[in-house]
């Protein structure tokens, strides 16, 4: 990716997924095991801001608004945020401010002041970009938490299949990978825990976990790390 025009390139095209396709109905599973270790004593949850980037068509932010925190979501899609929306309103779930903020937008100027969230949630959808852009993305998530404010982020990693598949952009970044859980995609990087402990460097605590599963009876091999980062 070489700038604004491949940046919005990547848009259209999950503009395009989310239009054509359904894309997951329940939460990370990872993602509810951070929220309950981490939130089980709070003793009003609406106090809590939490940002889902990439929040596609609303799974995690279900998830977040029917456990009583105030959230925010954003995605390149308008789609995405549309599905998100409506999925709240039948669910006679809240869906505008001041309970829930969605928007469509880009991750790398992420429309909120500083210092405005306790949490920023990514849920695999920093990976689907080149690292230009996930350097700046980095950086708004350090903006707009708060001090002592967490980054939680599950992304995957160089032992996941299609990892060396695809035309490589870059160190890390392919285009179009032919195997693996990111076959097709447009931009996928698959980190290395070296890249994450650089990226993540500003954060005053850093804590990396990894989770490791197969798939398709063992042909696909999907390895994710986890990345829980404390302003």
């Amino acid at each position: 990716m070489k700038g604004d025009a491949d940046l919005e390139g990547t848009k259209d095209y999950w503009e395009g997924v989310f239009a054509t396709r359904r894309w997951g109905s329940y939460p990370a599973e990872d993602l509810v095991r951070f929220i309950g270790r981490t939130f089980r004593s709070a003793a009003d949850k609406t106090r809590v801001q939490v940002l889902d980037m990439g929040c596609g068509p609303g799974s995690n932010l279900w998830y977040l608004v029917r456990e009583g925190f105030t959230v925010a979501g954003i995605d390149g899609s308008p789609t995405a945020i549309r599905q998100a929306r409506e999925r709240l309103m039948a669910e006679k779930l809240p869906y505008t401010a001041p309970s829930v903020d969605l928007r469509v937008g880009d991750f790398t100027t992420l429309p909120w002041p500083d210092s405005t969230f306790d949490v920023v949630v990514d849920i695999a959808s920093l990976y689907a970009n080149p690292m230009k852009t996930i350097r700046a993305t980095t950086n708004e998530i350090h903006r707009v938490l708060k001090s002592d404010g967490i980054f939680f982020g599950r992304m995957f990693g160089t032992a996941t299949t299609g990892s060396d598949s695809g035309e490589l952009i870059e160190a890390g970044t392919r285009s179009n990978p032919t195997a693996g859980p990111c076959a097709g995609n447009q931009i996928a990087h698959f980190f290395s825990r070296p890249e994450l402990e650089e990226l993540f460097a500003r954060f005053q605590e850093l804590s990396v976990d990894q989770t490791q599963r197969t798939d398709r009876n063992g042909e696909i091999q999907i390895f994710e790390w986890l990345v829980s980062a404390r302003r």
